[in-house]
């Protein structure tokens, strides 16, 4: 009985260590799977940069070429396909590109530039000045493409060795000669000229800096946070303040935050609890109208509102020259247990005038309008382009053949179509 115990055991013991055996070498030959996987991977994606790039540096050079709007918007295409396509590519290498600012930055800048003259390029073609910065961009490109091919010769010479992200977390690095990717290329950044900030009217964009508005006294921003609050001077409690260009200082008073700057305050949150409600829509409306015009804030018009469970969130924008500036805000929020101000955000609004300006008629404006679509209503507007440039506008609430809300925007000085804004369903 003891000797057939031992050799249960032992035939046990030997398919416990074959079994072991044949998911260990299963293990290791999935990680070499997923290893030569990861490697093919990361070629590719370096081998996607460099051909992106090569097309960047190509449609650029076609720039200087182009004539009439229809090249021209071709060209700007391409241009901002293979920006968007060579930063996409750079940000899947296997390190990390958060480095490489430099170089993403010359990347998005061209591309947003070309995304934003397309929009004049179609129909007039490229001006000099347009031409010029494109040839700019050409060069510092064309420079690019030229070092990452000669980084992909390194990498498939053996030269230069193509990063891992397991060495990485695992802290392994080799023992030969060889320098990896991320290194050469960091080094690059480092040398990488970017070209001077462009003045156009894109999301990247130069502008010209805001001049910080207001100039009340620390004194008098006291006094205004407790005149918002309800409470004496001596009852606000200094929470921080900010040591910047704004001068901001935060004050608290019981449940209530105010945060006020030599501009004016800035937000105010009251952080009770808030009970049963107890009045309407309408009533916080009108409460929310009477309060900013105590506070001064004139021309506002209520946009929309939205119940938040007892809290009503509101949100007026500036009226000028009889048009709504989209871009120029005020938020509030009314407790609907007792009809208190709740909540107020002034940080998007602005007591200066813009400089838009109307020179069609809206009559001219609905010349832009496809006849596919039934126009209820038209409005001027204010609207602001990703550059910060206040621009006149019509606004044309419109409805397809389905019956979905369609917005149409019409720039009040070129005639022609802005935008498209479909309605919530």
């Amino acid at each position: 009985m003891r000797k057939k115990y031992k050799i249960v055991l032992g035939t046990y013991i030997t398919v416990g260590v074959l079994v072991s055996g044949l998911y260990i070498w299963h293990n290791q030959k999935t990680l070499a799977d997923y290893r030569l996987a990861a490697n093919y991977s990361a070629a590719m994606a370096f081998e996607e940069t460099v051909s992106a790039a090569r097309g960047l540096s190509d449609a650029l050079e076609k720039s200087v070429y182009a004539v009439g709007g229809s090249m021209s918007g071709k060209v700007c295409s391409e241009i901002y396909a293979n920006a968007l396509a060579a930063e996409a590519a750079l940000s899947t290498l296997p390190f990390s590109t958060l480095e490489l600012e430099q170089v993403s930055a010359f990347l998005n800048r061209t591309g947003d530039y070309a995304y934003t003259v397309n929009f004049g390029a179609v129909e007039d073609g490229f001006t000099d000045e347009q031409r010029t910065e494109f040839a700019e961009m050409s060069v510092i490109a064309d420079s690019l493409t030229d070092y990452l091919e000669e980084l992909r010769s390194g990498v498939n010479s053996g030269i230069i060795t193509m990063d891992s992200r397991e060495e990485d977390r695992r802290n392994v690095f080799p023992d030969d000669e060889t320098e990896k990717l991320s290194a050469r290329l960091y080094r690059y950044e480092k040398e990488f000229q970017p070209m001077a900030e462009l003045i156009y009217d894109g999301k990247h964009g130069k502008t010209q800096d805001k001049a910080v508005n207001g100039n009340l006294s620390r004194e008098e921003m006291i006094a205004l946070a407790a005149q918002y609050a309800g409470v004496k001077q001596e009852e606000l409690q200094k929470e921080y303040d900010y040591q910047g260009t704004e001068g901001r200082c935060c004050y608290s008073a019981g449940d209530m935050s105010i945060c006020v700057s030599p501009a004016g305050v800035e937000s105010m949150q009251n952080r009770r609890l808030v009970g049963e409600i107890k009045i309407s829509r309408e009533q916080a409306e009108a409460i929310a109208e009477d309060f900013l015009e105590k506070q001064g804030f004139e021309n506002m018009e209520l946009v929309d509102g939205e119940p938040d469970g007892a809290v009503y969130n509101m949100r007026f924008c500036k009226l000028e020259q009889d048009a709504l500036c989209l871009n120029n805000e005020i938020k509030i929020s009314v407790a609907m247990d007792n009809g208190a101000v709740h909540g107020l955000n002034t940080l998007s609004y602005s007591a200066g005038d813009t400089d838009a300006q109307w020179k069609i008629s809206q009559e001219e404006a609905m010349k832009s309008i496809p006849d596919s679509l039934k126009c209820a209503a038209g409005r001027r507007i204010i609207k602001q382009s990703p550059a910060g440039r206040d621009y006149g506008c019509y606004e044309f609430s419109c409805a397809d053949a389905r019956g979905m809300g369609v917005r149409i925007y019409v720039d009040a000085d070129s005639g022609k179509q802005c935008d498209i804004v479909f309605e919530k369903k």
